[in-house]
């Protein structure tokens, strides 16, 4: 007993910013937890900067809640959503909300498995440095264009395809973009009609790529690509 109340007292005796950068590591809801531990817990997670929502085994039951503290939050610096697509009924649709397209300070932004259908007017994604879209479905082709497109600071992308995802071309144009990451490597077969990627990304310095499906990939005005790794089975490659 004596060692566990020593443990105990170590971690409290951390300071706020080695605390907090664990606490970053954790789901919101365990981080929120924390606030029964003791007077001084009970306030400190209210200082995180990075949030993390994972839906996937709750089928989305408080994620309008979470959005909705998101949104009040005056500092978000590092925002994950993981949503359960298994709910395909038109009710129950895992969107993103677009009270989370209004957070100018937000430099990382991690979105797997939902839906996002169009951008609103007011979007303001100013500061976004690092995005990475994971299983995302999106309501056309032109919705992939408009996000990066208010994303004026981007400089890393990462991209995971798989069944999920309905986008046939996906293009990347992005001017200000350092990293490029995209795997569409899970799957049973390709599907029907031209589909793949269309990548113009003038700053880009470092290039990864696994592909199995795309039978159409167009890749132009990288005068700046220092790393690159491309593993691709594809019909047309420019």
């Amino acid at each position: 007993m004596g060692d566990k109340i020593r443990k105990s007292d170590l971690i409290c005796e951390l300071p706020d910013e080695l605390v907090l950068k664990i606490l970053s590591l954790l789901p919101s809801k365990d981080v929120v937890a924390t606030s029964v531990l003791s007077k001084r817990w009970h306030s400190l997670w209210k200082e995180m900067k990075t949030f993390r929502y994972n839906d996937e085994l709750r089928c989305g039951i408080t994620v309008s809640k979470f959005t909705r503290f998101i949104s009040r939050r005056s500092r978000v610096e590092i925002l994950q959503l993981k949503l359960n697509p298994c709910y395909e009924k038109p009710i129950n649709k895992r969107l993103l909300p677009e009270s989370l397209f209004s957070c100018p300070q937000l430099e990382t932004l991690i979105l797997e498995k939902l839906s996002l259908v169009d951008v609103p007017p007011n979007a303001d994604l100013a500061c976004l440095k690092h995005l990475h879209l994971l299983s995302v479905r999106f309501s056309c082709e032109e919705s992939v264009k408009t996000l990066l497109s208010i994303c004026p600071r981007l400089e890393e992308l990462v991209v995971r395809r798989s069944s999920y995802t309905n986008v046939k071309i996906f293009v990347i144009n992005v001017p200000t973009l350092r990293s490029l990451s995209i795997d569409n490597s899970s799957g049973k077969s390709r599907p029907k009609g031209v589909h793949g990627f269309v990548i113009n990304a003038h700053s880009l310095r470092s290039f990864s790529i696994r592909d199995s499906f795309s039978n159409y990939l167009r890749f132009r005005n990288m005068p700046k690509l220092v790393n690159s790794t491309v593993k691709v089975v594809c019909d047309i490659m420019i």
